[in-house]
């Protein structure tokens, strides 16, 4: 991806799982990731295993141009915890699956952070994932072209159900980290967003590396 060329949106689209509409509106037919699939049919007794990446620390923002929602959740410090799940059948490891798992909260007073939502991206999906946050990062570093300039500029990468995005208001650029059923959840604007932490656009080059490291350590994990 080049900076070169970006209009008014520009969205890096992963393979998703597959929908079908229902009444009331759109309903899953199948997990969204390969990994939650196979814990709910393929994994019995089933071991899963956690292991601990990375968290990244959310300073608190203020930007200009966006709504009092969207300015409340970035008045608040948060994180974006960052870790590989595994699990295989009892007793066959050579059968396991593995993907990421990021989770994304913000402070609560003075006590834990409050969760508000978990991503899952499978494993062959995330050398991809990093590669689109650094090629997010470099494009949205450079200062706005095109005459007149666009009022919004929007650039996202999703898989399974993470999504990794930057928006550039009235010249003001945030990063965001949105988990959840991405189905159900809009994408993030200047007036509403739900489930999403936002971030210095400063901070994507530090998520890049962590989750290159999720990668290299999924590597030490395989059985061969």
């Amino acid at each position: 991806m080049r900076a070169a060329g970006l209009a008014v949106t520009l969205s890096l689209l992963a393979s998703g799982a597959g929908y079908a509409n229902g009444v009331g509106g759109l309903i899953r037919a199948e997990p969204p990731t390969r990994f939650e699939a196979f814990l709910a049919t393929g994994c019995s007794a089933c071991v899963r295993d956690t292991y601990a990446i990375a968290t990244l620390a959310v300073p608190t923002l203020r930007l200009a141009g966006f709504g009092p929602q969207v300015v409340n959740t970035m008045a608040r410090p948060g994180e974006v915890k960052l870790e590989i799940v595994r699990a295989y059948p009892l007793g066959k490891p050579s059968q396991q699956f593995r993907a990421l798992r990021a989770t994304v909260s913000i402070a609560a007073g003075g006590g834990p952070p409050y969760r508000l939502g978990t991503g899952m991206v499978d494993e062959e999906q995330i050398p991809a994932l990093a590669a689109a946050v650094g090629d997010i990062a470099r494009s949205v570093a450079l200062p706005p072209t095109g005459e007149p300039a666009p009022e919004m500029t929007e650039i996202e990468f999703h898989a399974g159900s993470l999504r990794i995005g930057t928006m550039r208001v009235q010249g003001a650029a945030v990063a965001y980290v949105q988990a959840g059923d991405l189905l159900a959840l809009p994408l993030p604007t200047p007036v509403e967003a739900h489930s999403v932490v936002f971030l210095p656009i400063t901070e994507l080059p530090a998520l890049q590396a962590a989750i290159g490291e999720v990668v290299e350590r999924m590597k030490k994990l395989r059985i061969p």
